[in-house]
């Protein structure tokens, strides 16, 4: 009787690491902890975790997934503003730490990133002429750009084996500068990008279980199980949450841009937060508008255009409900703008001045 119910209380005790305990506890008095240095995502953040930590009392570093219905809807230029955002000093308004980018199609653009930092080194030094200071400008820029880390791995098998790698390469103090820095964040951009690969193989593979005996038969499941515990044990090492960016790979017959809820594509990434990114249109002409009024209205609605705005907002689809609540009242999404300067960011509420021709 006793050693029944001690397997039965024994069954009940939850097994975590002293780093969970700690960050939880880390949770509760640092109510404001800054996790990637730019406020409304943290503050979206932080909500999440609160409300699961409330329930299941410990927390784990936290993967952030931005998704779209489709590629092109500026995720990688957000994450340029991560980026920027993370490396740059703190008296320019950055965090002062490193920022590990694993490249998986290639077109990280280090050049557009190095453009996004002086735009805020110029925003910060208050320095908004791109003729003022430039020498100090420029090395303030390359100082920052040597603590982007881009990995640029060809395969899904290759991209685990180079998060798994990851803690030995930043703790080695001469291979890098950033050594004496924190990681901000690892991002994989785009996670979707080896999606197709992998359903062929997993398809496969599931294909010859049924033609061989048990004892041969490969393995039939998804690389990307093992790409989330790469993941996951290499943000635990390095004291770091994760940013992964996805697009909807099923053809959506849906043109609905105001959509809330999104199926995710790779459920095997366990994402604590995910973000949906969309182009705000542009307000099509009422049915009946004369040509006067065209033309009255064409410049704010070019420059609707060449704002090229977005919004981001949280993604609903199985979001729970004590979640939910928490962000009853508060704000549940930003908007952003891209330009060939760089990404600005627009606070929700703020509103521009050619509103009035975006749906």
């Amino acid at each position: 009787m006793a050693a029944d119910v001690g397997k039965k209380l024994l069954q009940e005790v939850e097994e975590v690491g002293l780093d969970e305990i700690l960050e939880s506890i880390r949770l509760k008095h640092e109510p404001d902890v800054c996790y990637l240095n730019f406020p409304p995502l943290d503050r979206l953040l932080r909500t999440v975790l609160e409300a699961r930590a409330a329930s299941k009392g410990t927390t784990t570093q936290p993967i952030i997934e931005f998704m779209s219905l489709a590629a092109g809807d500026s995720k990688t230029h957000l994450l340029y503003h991560l980026c920027a955002q993370a490396v740059l000093p703190v008296h320019l308004g950055g965090k002062q730490a490193a920022a590990v980018v694993i490249d998986a199609n290639g077109q990280y653009d280090v050049q557009r990133l190095g453009t996004h930092i002086q735009q805020l080194i110029r925003q910060q030094s208050g320095c908004l002429s791109e003729s003022g200071d430039s020498a100090q400008v420029d090395q303030e820029t390359h100082s920052a750009l040597k603590h982007v880390h881009i990995f640029r791995p060809q395969a899904l098998d290759s991209t685990t084996a180079t998060l798994d790698a990851l803690p030995q390469y930043l703790f080695d103090q001469r291979r890098h500068h950033s050594y004496d820095r924190g990681v901000s964040f690892v991002a994989l951009d785009p996670a979707s990008a080896f999606y197709w690969q992998d359903r062929a193989e997993t398809e496969d593979a599931a294909f010859i279980a049924t033609t061989e005996a048990p004892s041969t038969t490969s393995s039939t499941q998804s690389g990307y199980f093992q790409l989330s515990k790469s993941l996951k044990a290499a943000c635990k090492a390095l004291c770091c949450p994760a940013i992964i960016t996805t697009w909807h790979v099923v053809i959506s017959q849906s043109s609905d841009n105001t959509v809330r809820s999104i199926r995710p594509q790779l459920p095997a990434m366990q994402t604590t937060l995910r973000l949906i990114i969309h182009r705000i249109p542009v307000r099509k002409f009422p049915p009946g508008i004369t040509l006067e009024q065209a033309l009255r209205e064409s410049p704010s609605r070019q420059k609707a255009v060449e704002d090229c705005r977005f919004e981001c907002l949280l993604n609903e689809y199985e979001v729970e409900e004590r979640v939910l609540r928490g962000l009853k009242g508060k704000d549940s999404g930003f908007g952003f703008a891209v330009s060939s300067s760089g990404v600005t960011i627009h606070e929700s509420g703020e509103k521009s001045d050619d509103e009035n021709v975006l749906t």
